[in-house]
């Protein structure tokens, strides 16, 4: 054997190699049964980088498109609001840890997103259409929230509201304020026991007018029976509460609820919390989220989310927390309340928790909004198609039992009609197969319906590379050449019909691959793999058979 054929098939077989080491990962997880496979992919979630992914197609999952809502932006801040809502889409969809994910734009305000094999859909829809306004406000003092319930109590009642110089000249001294919430207090303990005595019976329970009757004492903040929330939202949507708070110089500040209900006796609450408008701190100041489990203090065994603000807002953080000791600060999420931690002491190092009973999926999912950003305006998903994992074995199913069919028969035909050379070119051909997948795999590609087209268009493609070569050589024995001299002059010749034709054909899987979409990429990625490992099946893998089975002789014959 001569030197230059041991070097043509050492580069044979360190491709077959390097083909079952792309290859090997992805048959190793897809050759799990499904329930083991969720599992296996939990413990090894890198493994989904290493392996060759299955379309929305094939494996279910759920395609959404969501709407940009541009009314709430200026004419300036409209003029990116796609490009930068695709970058926090992105990232917070790169978080879920969904396989080969596919993100488009459609239009000025549209954003269509693909999640192959995604099972959690509440999840996914939570993450991708939070805004994320993370903001950090002051509690009003109890005083100043006692004051703004009197506001709204008179105002229900038909009574004057105080301008907010007569309310300062009432409240001018510390033994005021004090008793004030001495009396704030009273009202809560009141409004609980009122609650207390609050029947079942229909005809027994007492209309609430006013708006500290719709009150109650939680801990040391107020609290709502979470089934009149739409009560005190109407409340304190009246114009004419707001003008009364404002008259009464409370017009910077807010009411918001509280993420968490809490349950006394048969009834649940849900707190609400008096906060000022202005908010100390914006979500742009954190650097990172992470969710674990609480290892001490009162929510210990609880699921929370651990924030890392940068170097500006560590400063900040550390100035307000130094400023305001004694006082509560609210972490606020999309305008609800997660939590509302008392400030004991200065907080120098930019770390804070968001607590508020969450599941794992919850913290996780918070956790991932928070590190992505928040969206430059609210989405809305107008679209949701869910594809079944049933419908997707179906078409896996039918997928490869065509690329079956296709193999066996074009096997069949290579070998009745070229003899011992039909046989070459089929184990080219399923080397071929092998290279085309482990190249997929490589790359970290996804196989689609169409991928699966792709890959009996292949088949055929590859096996008519041989064909032109096949009858080239016969047609030089024809002719009265030696099998050395035909296989030799039939590989050259063919060679440039060859090349032109996958040549073209590759520039229009290109042009596919660029400018197409969703199930035209699939089929343009499997296409480009199949035409460059035709070439190499064909005129290098088949022609190291040839030249085997002649040998130096001559005179041998060729079985073709």
């Amino acid at each position: 054997m001569s030197k230059n054929a041991l070097i043509k098939i050492l580069v044979v077989l360190i491709v077959f190699g390097l083909a079952v080491w792309y290859l090997y990962p992805t048959v190793i997880l897809y050759g799990k049964p499904p329930d083991v496979r969720t599992e296996y992919l939990l413990k090894n979630p890198d493994i989904l980088k290493k392996v060759l992914n299955v379309g929305l197609d094939l494996q279910g999952g759920m395609r959404l498109v969501l709407e940009i809502d541009r009314s709430t932006l200026d004419k300036d801040a409209q003029k990116d609001v796609l490009d930068r809502a695709y970058t926090v889409i992105e990232n917070r969809i790169n978080g879920l840890g969904v396989a080969e994910p596919t993100i488009q734009k459609q239009g000025s305000d549209r954003i269509i997103v693909e999640l192959p094999g995604l099972r959690d859909e509440t999840a996914a829809k939570r993450v991708i259409g939070s805004t994320a306004q993370l903001e950090f406000n002051l509690l009003r003092e109890p005083a100043e929230l006692q004051r703004a319930i009197k506001v709204i109590d008179d105002v229900l009642a038909g009574k004057k509201t105080e301008d907010a110089t007569a309310v300062d000249s009432m409240d001018s001294t510390a033994q005021k304020r004090a008793a004030e919430t001495e009396k704030a207090r009273q009202l809560f303990e009141g409004a609980e026991e009122e609650e207390t005595k609050d029947s079942l019976g229909a005809g027994e329970k007492k209309k609430l007018l006013s708006f500290s009757e719709h009150l109650i004492a939680l801990g040391s903040q107020i609290g709502v029976r979470d089934r009149n929330r739409a009560v005190i939202d109407e409340i304190l949507s009246r114009r004419d509460v707001r003008e009364g708070l404002e008259r009464a110089g409370l017009g910077g500040s807010t009411f918001l609820w509280g993420h968490e209900t809490q349950k006394q006796g048969n009834s649940v609450f849900r707190p609400l919390y008096y906060v000022k408008s202005r908010a100390e701190l914006r979500g742009d100041i954190i650097k990172d989220a992470r969710a674990q489990i609480a290892q001490g203090g009162m929510d210990a065994g609880q699921w929370e989310v651990n924030l890392e603000m940068n170097r500006e807002g560590a400063r900040k953080f550390s100035r307000i927390t130094g400023a305001n000791v004694g006082k509560f600060l609210a972490i606020v999420l999309d305008s609800t309340v997660y939590s509302a931690p008392q400030i004991r002491e200065k907080i120098p190092y930019g770390r804070a928790q968001i607590s508020g009973s969450f599941t794992a999926e919850e913290a996780k999912g918070l956790a991932i909004v928070l590190r992505a950003g928040a969206l430059p305006a609210p989405v809305t998903i107008i679209e949701k198609l869910t594809v079944g994992p049933s419908l997707g074995q179906d078409s896996i199913r039918k997928g490869v039992f065509a690329s079956l069919v296709a193999f066996v028969v074009i096997v069949l035909f290579m070998v009745i009609y070229y003899k011992l050379s039909g046989v070459f070119a089929d184990i080219a051909l399923l080397f071929n197969l092998v290279l085309v997948m482990a190249a997929m795999a490589a790359v970290n590609a996804t196989l689609t319906l169409p991928g699966i087209g792709g890959l009996i268009l292949n088949i055929g493609m590859a096996v008519d590379a041989n064909v032109l070569i096949f009858e080239r050589i016969r047609e030089e024995l024809r002719l009265g050449k030696t099998p050395r001299s035909a296989i030799d002059a039939g590989y050259s010749r063919a060679f440039v019909t060859i090349m032109d034709s996958n040549i073209t054909t590759l520039i229009t899987a290109f042009i596919l691959l660029w400018v197409g979409t969703g199930p035209l990429k699939g089929f343009a990625i499997t296409l480009i793999f199949g035409i460059i490992a035709s070439l190499f099946t064909a005129l290098f893998v088949t022609r190291l058979f040839q030249d085997a089975a002649v040998g130096s002789s001559a005179r041998k014959r060729i079985s073709i």
